[in-house]
């Protein structure tokens, strides 16, 4: 159905999608999974004060996600996509030579979470625009993303361990800059007679009115907590128990377990209900912290990756599927917006500042431990308070 509309580069686009996921996720892959331990050992900075940055970066891109937005639809765009990504490039670039002053490189690094933290959603919506009347098979394109960060974590984790973890500034910023180029190629400018900008007003009275949303919220934003602070300082509790070298692998296996639970996640919603999915995943993301916490032991550490990678998918699906469910159809963008933020900058900006003390006054391992029951204090609470509704459609589910 859609061949009509884009005849001639619709299939040079959509290949390009999934070279373009590959190569924005594998510059995450590049630089998260090790960007805290930098902080740490290269910079000797303490857990207060990586938390502090990391909590202002998450402020930052809260704020700054509906301004990229609206300049988005303003214009074409993949030229608002390669800019953000030139932009984010050079300040990753800029931010090695930075290092022995705290102002100029924490200035630095704010610029660069403005300029990078909506790239990923920018992008979603260019990918849906092309795919049209397919998005149903949205999931094969952004795998490649998934495949990405667990090549570019696999690889470059062994690479810094020997050259040095600066090096992860000028991997990440090259392989943007070649994220940027493909950006270039995609064609967004309106057909005629039609416009990319989205009227629908940002409201959020008629989103939050359903108080079953808000009892969700409340109970992912205490799993989330706990999950993307362990995710944000995992590398540092690596480095204290001895197995810095296997963070690279870690998180690759992550990232490799998604991509077949991403496939899954449809028939296992269709068969269980998208509020039981919900719970599963959440709890298992507070028992990885706390066995993490419990048995710090490199091999045994590796072996409980998995569950990140399959609570991770789950949880994507299901939450967004849910939220769905509890918000007005006219609103829908609103409430995966709403979602987001909870569940992400809201999350991760109470978990770093938490996180970041307990490691200067308890040490990692208790910080993990307390992460691990708060966030199966919020797989309980979505289980006990959350109301159940009917199972999604397999239909729905891929929408």
């Amino acid at each position: 159905m859609s061949q009509p509309v884009m005849p001639l580069h619709s299939y040079r686009e959509r290949r390009l999608i999934g070279l373009e996921y590959a190569l924005i996720f594998m510059a995450s892959g590049a630089m998260f999974p090790f960007f805290n331990l930098y902080l740490s050992r290269n910079l000797g900075w303490s857990g207060t004060r990586i938390g502090f940055l990391g909590a202002s970066a998450s402020v930052l891109v809260m704020l700054t996600q509906p301004l990229w937005g609206r300049l988005s639809d303003a214009s074409n765009k993949n030229t608002v996509l390669a800019l953000a990504l030139g932009m984010s490039g050079c300040l990753a670039f800029l931010q090695p030579f930075a290092a022995g002053s705290f102002a100029i490189f924490f200035a630095l690094r704010l610029g660069h979470a403005v300029s990078s933290g909506s790239i990923s959603s920018m992008f979603d919506g260019i990918a849906l625009d092309i795919l049209g009347e397919e998005r149903n098979i949205f999931g094969q394109y952004r795998l490649w993303g998934s495949l990405g960060f667990a090549l570019a974590a696999l690889t470059f984790g062994r690479v810094y361990e020997s050259f040095g973890f600066t090096n992860m500034f000028f991997v990440y910023a090259g392989i943007t800059a070649g994220a940027a180029c493909v950006a270039l190629r995609f064609d967004t400018t309106p057909a005629k007679g039609e416009s990319w900008a989205n009227s629908e007003s940002m409201r959020l009275g008629p989103v939050l009115a359903n108080p079953a949303l808000l009892v969700l919220l409340g109970g992912i934003f205490l799993v989330m907590t706990a999950n993307t602070a362990g995710e944000n300082f995992f590398a540092i509790f690596l480095d204290t128990i001895g197995a810095t070298g296997l963070t690279g692998y870690a998180f690759a296996t992550m990232a490799l377990v998604e991509v077949p639970m991403f496939l899954m996640a449809p028939r296992v919603i269709d068969r269980f209900g998208y509020k039981p999915v919900l719970v599963f995943s959440t709890g298992l993301f507070g028992l990885k912290l706390v066995l993490n916490a419990l048995f710090p032991i490199p091999w045994l550490v590796m072996l409980l990756q998995p569950l990140a990678g399959i609570g991770f998918a789950l949880f994507h699906v299901s939450a967004v599927l849910m939220v769905d469910a509890l918000v007005p159809r006219q609103f829908r963008s609103t409430g995966q917006a709403v979602l987001a933020t909870v569940s992400w900058s809201l999350a991760g900006i109470t978990g770093s500042l938490i996180f970041g003390r307990l490691l200067d006054t308890t040490g990692i391992l208790a910080a993990f431990r307390i992460g691990g029951y708060v966030g199966l204090l919020g797989t309980l609470f979505i289980w006990l308070f959350v109301p159940s509704g009917e199972k999604q459609s397999s239909v729905g589910i891929k929408a």
